[in-house]
Formats: C-alpha cells, structure tokens, sequence
C-alpha cells in the first residue's frame, strides 16, 4: 500500500459503516483509494445492505474525509453492487442474465465472453450465449458452428448446441457474407425478441454478449432483460479504459450490478523469458477506481486462444481458460448458484 493510499485510508478511519457498526475499511464498504496527479481522490463505496439515505449520507461523510487531506482538491466516490438479481428474470426459463459489454471494439470482449460462458459450463451449470452484436457477430465463429438457428412453427427459435452451450446471435439468422444494414431501434428489437424467444429453457445463466458503446441495443437490453449484473471487458490502455468507464457508468444509471472487470490482452509472452505489455502494465486499484467494480482477472494475449478461436474449437486448458474457470467461480457465487 503506497503512501497515499495510507494517507487516504487514515482519514475514513473513523467513519462507521451503518450496516455492521465497525468502520467501512475494514468491513470492505470502501476500497478502490487511489489519488490522481490533479488532486482527486477516488474510492469504490459498496452500497449493498444499505437504505439509500444511509448510502448517500456515508458518500457525504467520505467526500467530507477526503478533501481534509492535503493535497486534495476533488473527491469522486463511485458506488457501487454486488447484489444479485432476482433468480427467474425476464426471460422464461431463465435464472440470470449476465452481460459482457465493453465501451469500444477490439478488446477481446466477443471471446472473453464465449471462453467464460464455457467456463461456467464447466461448472456444471446450465449455459446460453447470446451474441448480440448485430453489426459484428462472432460467437458462431468462435465456437465452430456451421448452421443456422431454426424455429418451430409458433415461431419460437431454437438455439443451436455447441460445446455444451445454447447459442443465438445473427451470425445463426443471415448470410455471414453479408452485412446487416439496420438502424438503432430496429437493432435493440431484434436482439430483445431474439432473447425473449428464444427457447432457451432450463438455463443458469444466459450471458449477452453485448455490442461496444453506449447506444440504444445496451440501454434496450439493460431495461428488458434485467441483467443480474454486468462484467466489463477493457484492455489496460487508457484510450480503452475511458470508454469503459463510460460504459460502466451507463450501466450504473441502468442499475445494473457490476460484477467486474477482465483487463484483457494484459501482456504477453517475449524473448528471453520476458513478460511484454503491450497495452501498458495494469494499475489495479485505479482500474478499480475509475470503473467502480473490482478487477476480476488479468488475461494474456495467448496466440494459442487466437488460433482455437479461428478455428472454432475453443481451449479448455491453458492460461486462459484456467483464469476465466476463476472468474466463473467467482460469478456464480456472487449469483447464489455455487
């Protein structure tokens, strides 16, 4: 714990967390304390078991414990759940929906998403993945699937198995030669009536494989699939951190939980027995800071989980999949299921 972050944590000493009567450091109601160059310090505020006035007077009194320290001249404090949603959501059949989002492209999200849905299948749940990448559907081709979704005659779709997984997305539904030329809202009910359609039934966990960004197709889905919660996926480099944390921040107006972050592409493997960032190295506690959630795990950049991936016979074994069998472990206790 570098200097700052003591200083910090000294001052919330003696401020009492409403929930359990001992102060909010040590009952892990506020982590995340970082101070940026500019001033600002940052803390993570965990808000489950609180009423929303005890929530909101702790947040005055950590702001007013913050900006008594020297050298602070603002104080962001991001709360923040780990509350699981209600089991038997809002599709039929379905216990939870869990999304993977990110806040731009090209940061691995698609086969972060597909790896962990295979890990919770390893589990022992019962799994679907939903690819709602309208424009950039790729589960199809990360888990080797060659055929196209049917529907039964009262026009219920019937999701395609592979490795275990029930799977929906476009790339099931058109010519993956072609591109899907649709508008916004067109995009959001499409992708809704996909889900809600789809006979997915008994199912754990459906895990969305949401598109990049903050548009209509994210706030539709947040709102009608009432997501148990959220992980998000960022590469360490701060362009794909801030949009992120806008992401984050989105869901967070949603009330969605956020489970998490995956740091992914976080580093690699060099000459000589070198470890490479090519990314930049990740800096844990103002990752957690700036997106409210914890880090849940730092993936490599693996040339053997490219290979599988284009490929389409994902690994069960390696760096990867062992850390997404973490993380997965991790999810389904935050979700009562193990």
């Amino acid at each position: 714990m570098d200097s700052a972050r003591d200083t910090l944590a000294q001052a919330l000493r003696g401020i009492i967390d409403p929930g359990t009567g001992k102060d909010i450091l040590s009952t892990g109601r506020v982590s995340g304390l970082t101070l940026s160059d500019n001033g600002t310090a940052s803390a993570i505020l965990l808000v489950d078991g609180l009423k929303r006035e005890e929530a909101e007077g702790l947040e005055r009194e950590i702001r007013a414990g913050l900006l008594k320290v020297p050298g602070v001249r603002h104080a962001r404090i991001i709360q923040t759940s780990e509350r699981q949603g209600p089991a038997g959501g809002a599709i039929q059949g379905v216990r939870h929906v869990v999304a993977i989002a990110s806040g731009k492209g090209g940061v691995g999200k698609s086969t972060v998403a597909a790896n962990l849905a295979l890990a919770l299948f390893r589990r022992g749940l019962s799994i679907g993945l939903l690819d709602a990448d309208i424009h950039g559907p790729s589960a199809h081709i990360i888990l080797g699937i060659g055929t196209r979704a049917q529907a039964t005659a009262e026009k219920k779709l019937i999701p395609v198995k592979a490795h275990g997984l029930k799977v929906l997305g476009m790339g099931l539904m058109s010519d993956p030669d072609r591109a899907v030329a649709w508008r916004g809202p067109m995009i959001s009910g499409a992708m809704v009536q996909m889900a809600e359609s789809g006979l997915w039934a008994p199912l754990d966990i459906l895990v969305v494989d949401m598109p990049p960004g903050t548009g209509d197709i994210q706030i539709s889905l947040a709102q009608k699939l009432a997501p148990s919660g959220v992980v998000m996926v960022t590469t360490p480099q701060q362009l794909a951190v801030a949009d992120a944390r806008r992401a984050a921040a989105l869901f967070r107006q949603l009330q969605v939980p956020l489970l998490g972050t995956v740091a992914n592409m976080a580093s690699m493997p060099g000459p000589g027995g070198l470890v490479l960032h090519p990314f930049g190295k990740v800096d844990r506690e103002g990752l957690e800071a700036e997106l409210g959630a914890p880090l849940l795990a730092e993936l490599p950049l693996d040339p053997d989980v490219t290979r599988a991936s284009d490929a389409g016979t994902p690994l069960a074994t390696g760096p990867v999949a062992q850390t997404l069998d973490d993380v997965a472990s991790r999810i389904a206790r935050s979700l009562g299921l193990g």
